[in-house]
């Protein structure tokens, strides 16, 4: 997407800096199209990635407005070209064991991950761009997904 940017985050992990951050976004008008959180390489700080659609000065503001933030250690903006993204995706469908061959066969050729398997249900894991999951997920959707669990993206300059 042209106008889609990636943000990332080095903040202090402590309660209140998510709800620090996201007010920020709301206050400016910006919608978060995802965001994610986990430990950092370093003992006490939380690395975010968030996805949102502005344009380049738009971005700008956002860096700035991040970097103020007392438990802001970092605020980059990623360029596309010099970034890693990816986003997990966990499947859950109902199906019945005589298709069960079909859906390993979509699997497979998706380079994904049959999980579990129960008796009318199977647990199928995707790992991609968001692009990539979309597609599985389109492919899997006439097979009858019953739930549906994404990560959010994960980035991280080369």
């Amino acid at each position: 997407m042209e106008n889609q940017k990636t943000i990332s985050l080095l903040v202090k992990d402590h309660p209140g800096v998510m709800q620090r951050i996201t007010s920020l976004f709301t206050r400016r008008g910006y919608n978060m199209e995802s965001i994610t959180v986990g430990p950092s390489e370093e003992t006490g700080l939380s690395r975010i990635t968030i996805i949102t659609i502005c344009d380049e000065s738009q971005a700008d503001q956002i860096i700035f407005q991040l970097q103020k933030l007392m438990e802001v250690f970092e605020a980059t903006l990623l360029g596309p070209k010099k970034t890693v993204t990816r986003e997990l995706a966990l499947i859950k469908m109902n199906v019945e064991p005589n298709r069960y061959g079909e859906i390993f066969n979509l699997v497979e050729r998706n380079h994904a991950t049959v999980l579990d398997i129960g008796s009318k249900t199977m647990v199928i894991q995707a790992v991609g761009d968001t692009e990539r999951i979309d597609e599985i997920v389109a492919q899997l959707t006439p097979y009858g997904i019953c739930q549906l669990s994404r990560t959010g993206v994960m980035a991280m300059e080369k």
